[in-house]
């Protein structure tokens, strides 16, 4: 029966082993012992943590950095990924797919590889997300959403760049374990402190508040205590932009030869995103030490987002002048002077007698409204950790728990046409803007179009339990002074749904909508950015609220889209052994294995193919860590190690289409894990006290690295009840790759309270196999590099602090990288970086005032496809400035 026991039966060992220990303590007759110190470190400024975070990061064997709650106390971090935005070899991106940006920082990259090889723990085990936006819920991603984690939660962050066995497997290029403040480690038996904060954006025009408060307590002789975090924080977000919605071909027999077969915008939109975020939520945590020599501790998490959203897209039509009205074929020249660039028409204008004395069927303008108005996530758990010291020279750690998460949304699109008034055109500016050109645009123009209607309603939810035994041996050896090793198993499940919509009768009647729901667009609602020609000119826009009562009346979901439905089980079980190294006084280390066995059921659909698949992968992950102290500051170290991420679950299963583009991005239920051969070797130089030089050089080999296949799939069209019809898929397939790279760190305290900071990354990473099918495919204009690198990424900082006041600049930036794959064609995000102010005054030691500011410099967001000329999106979210107080008892 040797390797067939259920996941159940593997954890029951685990639950067992955390019974007896707890059993052993109301048994035990022993004396307790004397009580131990606790050892605290209190950081009460920026020097004082940075001293802190370089003491932690000398001291540790293996390659990591870290941030302390202080750190994170001084900047306008308002979720734990802004604060990892200034560590060096760390990006992170504000959205998961080629959506563009989203104003807040959702997902952590490390080593200049996307954010599915970055495993994400808090206090060493794993957390459960979702997401809000539909096409992420669909991707299925692993990666931890940093929208539900407050950075109020945390006492510091380790960044794990090299692994050792020890470290639960996931993060081929490394573990960011974000470790919460502990009950018993706080100096004062009661500890309480509170803050408010007012959020104004420069984009929406609101402001907004914030509330958190944590409390402590602890028994006299600390053996007991109790901690306590609540948050509620809302934010108004409104991101304005210009999208190239639909790009086309026009036709080979196009009435002018010089637009024939080049690439043409049907659908040129002007874009207002307008969402409403309310992150509410807490984490409780008791810690007990019923004698000294054993510690029980149990946590539980719980974060909610409210993300009710709206995306209005005023657009442009030259549907019917490349197709003819109502798609007849007669297509029509453009009006006057037109202008092509490369093979892509970036300026054209049909005016009102382009299709002659009969325009029938023809649309300057379609409005389309994303409507949201319920869209969620969370993520929660609930932790046990036990902590046993059997003798001087044997410890065993144990852990239990069960995490979730889940997100669901609807995401219903109100249409509406607007009549072929004076025409329709474009231009591209040299940003990739587009500048529509529809005159007579402000006025919704009623000419029989109706309402048309699309839509689903989208949920997902992740959960696993999972249980772990550790041991630590101290051994009489010098050169290995003591050894750990463990067990850990897990099962896993990821489900998705979508339900298709059925609109009611009636709901395409657009004689319904009244008066009082035809607005405009905001004045100055994009800027000074030149989206229209005409000054003043504002497109007419349908109210959210309209809207949103149309989707209650009319909208219902009740049939299963089960060919974008999946269900993964997965049961995972690992178990190591890592010895600590001292060979000489000067050298240390670890160097142990880690055995892993992945265990996948899935249940999904793929056109011809089965509804379900099995698979099982063992992987043997080694791992080397060696530090050598040259002098007292200076360090060299050497890491090596193999590591492994597993695909995305929608990468495995699921479908995520484009009904009016006939295209999308399917799935492949044989993908296998992705394996990392990584390297790293560094040196650290402790010049000075709160002072560090650095430099490393970093190297992974990529068996299975994911890439985009390309082929064209028969598949639905839930647009149109029983039509099946051809769509351009990307499909996921394993391939091999290569990353190398370098970084160099600097920071000091450099006189008085005056600091200085800055670090450079430099990553190449590229697709080493060809794909005949995909974009890396040995022709002319091939891209292969790897999804999610950017070449360069710097950060530079400087900081100020005396007995009351301090101040901090902080700049990041990253170069452009690709995004993702849709249809055949990669998505980059062009170069961007934002710049984060903080400056507080302490008024005694209960009452800090704060004003902080995100995003000074409201850079400009381009997605873009492989053709530069081929501008998918361009977005601005606009300056947020919080002000706020901040009390300690």
């Amino acid at each position: 029966m040797k390797g067939n026991f259920t996941a159940e039966q593997r954890m029951k060992p685990i639950a067992a082993a955390v019974a007896m220990l707890a059993m052993s303590v109301a048994m035990s007759a022993q004396a307790q012992q004397a009580k131990e110190e606790t050892s605290t470190v209190i950081v009460t400024g920026i020097r004082a943590s940075l001293q802190q975070s370089l003491n932690q990061k000398k001291n540790a064997d293996s390659l990591v950095e870290v941030i302390t709650a202080e750190d994170i106390g001084k900047m306008p971090d308002k979720n734990v990924a802004d604060s990892l935005s200034r560590v060096a070899g760390v990006t992170t991106t504000s959205a998961g797919s080629a959506e563009g940006s989203f104003g807040e920082n959702e997902h952590v990259q490390l080593r200049g590889l996307s954010s599915q090889f970055t495993l994400t723990t808090l206090n060493g085990h794993t957390v459960s997300s979702g997401d809000w936006y539909g096409p992420n819920i669909a991707a299925g991603g692993r990666s931890v959403s940093y929208t539900l984690l407050p950075s109020d939660l945390v006492g510091r962050i380790v960044v794990h760049k090299s692994s050792q066995a020890d470290l639960i497997e996931g993060g081929a290029a490394g573990t960011v374990d974000i470790q919460t403040r502990k009950p018993l480690e706080f100096k004062d038996r009661l500890t309480t402190s509170a803050s408010v904060e007012a959020a104004y954006s420069t984009a929406a025009k609101s402001t907004d508040p914030a509330i958190t408060a944590l409390a402590n307590w602890k028994n006299e002789d600390n053996t007991f205590g109790i901690l306590a975090q609540v948050f509620s924080q809302s934010r108004k977000l409104q991101r304005a932009g210009s999208e190239g919605v639909w790009w086309d071909k026009a036709g080979a027999n196009y009435p002018d030869p010089a637009i024939a077969g080049k690439n043409v915008s049907l659908l040129s939109g002007a874009v207002l995103f307008e969402q409403e975020r309310k992150r509410n939520g807490g984490y409780l945590e008791a810690q007990w030490k019923p004698q000294s020599n054993v510690t029980l501790d149990l946590s539980g998490f719980l974060s909610t987002v409210d993300a009710k959203n709206y995306n209005t897209n005023f657009m442009a039509d030259t549907i019917n002048a490349f197709n003819g009205p109502g798609w007849n074929g007669v297509a029509v020249k453009p009006t006057g002077a037109y202008t092509v660039s490369g093979n892509t028409l970036t300026s054209v204008f049909f005016d009102k007698n382009a299709f002659g004395a009969n325009s029938n069927g023809a649309w300057s303008v379609v409005e389309d409204v994303a409507a949201r108005p319920d869209a969620k996530t969370d993520s929660k758990f609930l932790n046990f950790d036990a902590k046993w010291k059997v003798s001087d020279d044997l410890t065993l750690t144990s852990k239990l728990g069960h995490t979730s998460g889940s997100g669901k949304t609807k995401d219903v699109g109100f249409e509406v046409l607007s009549g072929w008034n004076q025409g329709a055109g474009y231009s591209l500016t040299n940003d990739g803007i587009f500048v529509l050109n529809v005159p007579g645009g402000d006025k919704f123009i009623r000419n029989g179009g109706g309402i048309g209607g699309w839509g689903s309603y989208t949920s997902s939810t992740d959960k696993e339990s999972y249980g772990q035994m550790d041991a630590d041996l101290k051994l009489a050896s010098d050169f290995v002074p003591s050894v750990k090793f463990g067990v850990r198993f897990a099962k896993h499940e990821r489900d998705l749904q979508k339900m298709g919509m059925v609109l009611g009768k009636g709901a395409d009647d657009e004689k319904q909508i009244p008066d009082s729901a035809i607005g405009n667009y905001s004045s100055n609602w994009y800027g000074n950015l030149p989206v229209n020609p005409t000054p003043g000119f504002n497109p007419f826009k349908i109210s959210n609220e309209y809207v949103a009562s149309w989707v209650a009346q009319y909208a219902t979901f009740n049939t299963h889209a089960t060919q974008q439905e999946f269900n993964i089980k997965e049961d995972t079980s690992a178990g190591y052994v890592m010895a600590n190294l001292q060979p000489s006084e000067t050298v240390s280390g670890n160097v142990g294995v880690r055995l892993v066995r992945t265990k996948m059921d899935i249940h999904a659909f793929l056109p011809g193919g089965k509804p379900q698949y099995e698979q099982t992968f063992n992987d043997v992950l080694p791992s080397l860590n060696l530090r050598a102290d040259v002098t007292k500051d200076l360090i060299a170290r050497f890491a090596v190690n193999r590591g492994m991420s597993r695909p995305d679950f929608g990468q495995l299963a699921g479908n995520d289409l484009r009904d009016l583009q006939h295209n999308g991005v399917g799935s492949n239920p044989y993908l296998s894990p992705i394996r990392s051969n990584n390297l790293d070797l560094s040196v650290e130089w402790y010049f000075a006290p709160k002072a560090l030089l650095s430099a490393g050089i970093f190297s992974s080999d990529l068996k299975g690295v994911i890439a985009y296949g390309h082929s064209i799939l028969p598949y639905a069209d839930a647009s149109k009840q029983g039509v099946i019809a051809n769509y351009d898929i990307s499909a996921p397939v394993n391939t091999n790759g290569k990353l190398n790279g370098f970084n160099v760190a600097y920071e000091q305290n450099v006189w008085g309270g005056i600091g200085v900071s800055g670090n450079y990354t430099y990553s190449d990473g590229k697709q080493t196999d060809k794909l005949d099918s995909g974009t890396c495919n040995g022709k002319a204009g091939e891209d292969c590099s790897l999804y999610g690198t950017s070449k360069n990424s710097y950060n530079v900082g400087a900081f100020y602090e005396d007995d009351r006041f301090s101040a901090r600049i902080a700049y990041s930036h990253r170069s452009a990288y690709k995004l993702g794959n849709r249809g055949g064609a990669d998505y980059f995000q062009s170069p961007n970086g934002s710049l984060n102010i903080a400056l507080n005054y302490t008024l005694n030691k209960n009452v800090m005032f704060t004003v902080e500011a995100q995003n000074l410099n409201d850079p400009l967001m381009t997605v873009y496809k492989t053709d530069t000329t081929q501008i998918a999106g361009v977005y601005k979210n606009g300056k947020t400035v919080y002000g706020g107080l901040r009390v300690k008892f």
